[in-house]
């Protein structure tokens, strides 16, 4: 048989972990990157969000300054009469009419166009410029943040971006007021409120992460972040839908006014992950697996290693080594109970094969004194046979009793079977007593009591007779005529009791509880073929280890020797082998009466 290695099952081992492994990091390494490029686009698309909300948020500011600033012209009366008086007279009936009201009214300050536009430059911070233009004179007059102002022809330029509402700039945006007369309702000109577009570049760096774009509705942009959109083509594709096609990428949409807030993420890049992030989810993926690899090839290591203990145990045990053992650790898993069951079943097959081999010489020593034996107890039954027949001839109708109940005796060592009935067991215990009754006669008194229904009850033969003979070579009182010993059977629930009590000379308590504890270990100091321990062992091997024999002191002052056994199931062959032997009996029986 080929050997094999546990160096075999590391290998596969180590291959599934590690595959198990790889695909296992790989797949939270690919799950991480997933999350990451989600929280990455997420985080973009809200920036785009915020970039587009904090541009229309400034447009609607710049729109509100402008109403403000527009309804409080028409709040003030004189500010109000100035620039209409500003727009439709000529510039030096402008400054005599200024004159005359403040030489008539006295008053310290004049408050005209210039001190209601300045007073409006303090009061908003984004207001860049404001142009006043007359239909009338076709003229224009600036005012900037510095106080100064600027009077100009409006020309052909203005009066397109008029027509097409157009008021975008490379640095700024405007709104349009016009100013028209309270009494007949008629615009006399307007004005022009420009804003910085430099916000918008603070909102765009701000944010960082999306384009932004500011146009008007005549297509003009305001301000560009990537400096190559064209706000035409944004608004073509916006009326017709396919404006984030057009740009390919996650749009976001604000309108105040004429004015439009478009921020855009492209798509290509919003969910790129910055390469520090890229390369922290893959080298801790990497890290993982080779920390992981690691702890694999070192668990692996152990386990081949008391897998390899278990296997050279066993091929120890092949080879014809017991006495080999696997060391057992305290861990308490599978290979632990593999090895203590390992050692257990190399004690108990060494005890097996030891008690084998020895039930095996005991075997073979029986069967050769069996051999030995067969020719003595022929020989000596025939003798005895022919011995009794002489003395019934010569008229000794005694001795011949004697010799017949011994005849009986031997004749049951040889003929009868192992197992027998209780009843046959009495009788032959009859027998032999009723030798002794010979040799000492009126010396002891012998009883025995069965119930009826007890005579049929199975039991291996001679177990008694051993007991019987204890009795008489250690337990009679010679010079003694009052000896009594009797046999009782009783029943206990399955098992049943043979009790032999006398009046004898008995025995300390402490010599019966040691031989009391020689016959519950089964120990035989002699290896012999009779004795109460010989008893003892072959009821233990016929009916377990709960049967037995026990002693006890005796009610009677002398020896309780109890025999317990439980009977045997096979009826029938005790049937058969109790007729025969009653046959036998009764023929043997008639010829001794009749000689």
């Amino acid at each position: 048989m080929e050997m094999k290695s546990s160096r075999q099952l590391y290998k596969k081992l180590l291959f599934l972990y590690t595959a198990i492994l790889v695909c296992v990091v790989s797949a939270l390494v690919i799950y991480f990157y997933t999350s990451t490029k989600n929280r990455f686009l997420e985080q973009r698309l809200n920036y785009t969000g915020m970039m587009n909300e904090s541009a229309a948020a400034y447009l609607e500011e710049c729109r509100d300054i402008a109403e403000y600033i527009h309804e409080d012209l028409y709040k003030s009366g004189m500010e109000l009469s100035d620039v209409l008086r500003y727009l439709t007279e000529e510039p030096w009936d402008y400054q005599r009419h200024r004159l005359d009201i403040y030489i008539e009214n006295k008053i310290k300050e004049y408050k005209g166009t210039e001190k209601f536009f300045a007073d409006a430059f303090q009061a908003y911070q984004s207001l860049n410029h404001i142009l006043l233009y007359s239909y009338e004179r076709d003229e224009m007059t600036e005012y900037t943040r510095d106080g100064k102002s600027y009077r100009r022809k409006g020309g052909s330029e203005l009066k397109e971006r008029l027509e097409r509402m157009d008021f975008a700039g490379e640095d700024g945006f405007s709104y349009l007021k016009e100013i028209r007369d309270p009494s007949t309702m008629q615009a006399k000109g307007c004005m022009l409120l420009g804003f910085q577009s430099k916000k918008f570049e603070s909102i765009w760096k701000y944010y960082s992460q999306a384009e932004l774009v500011v146009y008007n509705d005549a297509g003009s942009a305001v301000f560009d972040s990537s400096g190559s959109c064209d706000a035409q083509g944004i608004l073509k594709a916006e009326g017709s839908g396919r404006l984030e096609e057009m740009l390919g990428a996650y749009i976001r949409q604000a309108q105040s006014g004429q004015y439009h807030a478009l921020s855009y993420l492209e798509k290509k890049s919003a969910a790129a992950v910055p390469l520090p992030a890229l390369l922290m989810i893959f080298s801790v993926g990497g890290t993982v697996i080779a920390v992981g690899e690691l702890a694999v090839r070192y668990y692996l290591k152990r386990l081949a290693a008391r897998l390899d203990r278990i296997l050279n145990g066993m091929t120890k045990v092949m080879e014809g080594d017991l006495n080999v053992r696997v060391p057992v650790e305290k861990k308490g898993d599978e290979l632990d109970v593999i090895a203590a069951y390992f050692n257990e079943m190399c004690v108990r097959l060494d005890g097996h094969i030891k008690k084998q081999y020895l039930a095996e010489i005991e075997q073979k020593n029986a069967e050769m004194s069996a051999l030995q034996s067969q020719i003595n107890p022929h020989f000596l039954y025939n003798t005895l046979e022919a011995i009794r027949m002489k003395a019934v001839c010569n008229g000794d109708r005694e001795v011949g009793k004697m010799l017949y109940s011994l005849a009986v005796t031997f004749r049951a060592q040889i003929k009868e079977a192992d197992v027998i009935t209780l009843a046959q067991e009495l009788h032959y215990c009859k027998k032999y007593m009723e030798l002794f009754e010979f040799r000492y006669q009126n010396q002891f008194q012998a009883a025995v009591e069965c119930p009826e229904e007890y005579f049929q009850v199975p039991v291996i033969k001679f177990i008694l007779q051993p007991v019987i003979e204890n009795y008489f070579i250690h337990g009679m009182r010679m010079r003694e005529a009052d000896n009594k010993v009797k046999i009782s059977v009783v029943k206990e629930e399955e098992v049943f009791r043979l009790i032999v009590e006398d009046n004898g000379r008995g025995m300390p308590e402490k010599e019966i509880e040691e031989q009391n504890r020689k016959l519950k270990e089964g120990i035989m100091e002699k290896q012999s073929s009779i004795g109460v321990a010989n008893v003892n062992r072959r009821l233990k091997a016929v009916y377990g280890e709960e049967c037995g024999v026990m002693m006890e002191a005796g009610k009677m002052g002398g020896l309780k020797v109890i025999l317990t056994f439980r009977p045997e199931e096979n009826e029938e062959k005790v049937t058969e082998s109790e007729t025969k032997s009653r046959e036998e009996t009764g023929d043997e029986e008639s010829n001794a009466g009749g000689r």
